[in-house]
């Protein structure tokens, strides 16, 4: 009976465990904002993130463009005037896209740094026992059993840390910085990426930029 309830706690731990490796998790690390200007609000911003994944930047750029438009702030994306690829945009090219766009406000997105850890599942290969049918034809020796197989898997786990940084068009300097953590920040980005954006967001409403 023992050896049943461990297979069936395995069995659960199997279906419970994409469900544990999706649910990466971000915060928030630390936040700064100029005190010298405590007027300072969002009025259009230019968001520019710099990843090496197109894919993803136009995901995170869309996403954050959604946001703060549902909070009130008109934004575009820096994908759509040509700033992209994982290298920081030049300021020619940001002042060029400023003036298109008509921005107060440049949003710049960037990964500071990538730690990788992996870690390997054996699987296994085990059978539960479901019970015994007593007038059976074996009598009591008759059973019914199911087979447990999990495929041997690696698991990679990435922690990224990103700074999200605004400055003000007028001047160039900036006015609010904020860094975060994330795990498998892509999966997050493609699966949930608005939840990651939300920590930003909250953290300027608190402020009084937003």
């Amino acid at each position: 009976m023992k050896k049943k309830n461990l297979l069936w706690l395995g069995m659960a731990f199997l279906l419970l465990l994409p469900l544990f490796q999706g649910c990466g998790k971000s915060k928030l690390v630390t936040s700064w904002m100029d005190v010298a200007r405590p007027q300072y609000k969002l009025e259009k911003v230019l968001v520019v993130a710099v990843f090496k994944d197109p894919v993803t930047q136009k995901i995170f750029e869309r996403s954050f463009v959604q946001l703060f438009e549902k909070n009130g702030v008109r934004a575009v994306a820096g994908n759509s005037y040509g700033l992209t690829g994982q290298d920081e945009p030049h300021k020619q090219a940001i002042d060029t896209a400023v003036q298109k766009s008509g921005a107060t406000s440049v949003l710049i997105t960037h990964i500071l740094s990538v730690t990788t850890n992996t870690y390997h599942d054996p699987g296994m290969d085990d059978y539960v026992v479901y019970g015994g049918y007593w007038d059976s034809v074996s009598g009591y020796h008759s059973y019914v059993y199911h087979q447990v197989w999990a495929a041997e898997s690696t698991i990679e786990k990435r922690l990224e840390r990103m700074e999200v940084t605004i400055y003000d068009t007028g001047d160039g300097k900036p006015v609010w910085s904020a860094r975060s953590e994330s795990v498998n920040l892509e999966e997050r980005l493609k699966k949930d990426d608005e939840q990651l954006e939300a920590l930003f967001i909250a953290d300027l409403r608190k402020k009084d930029i937003l």
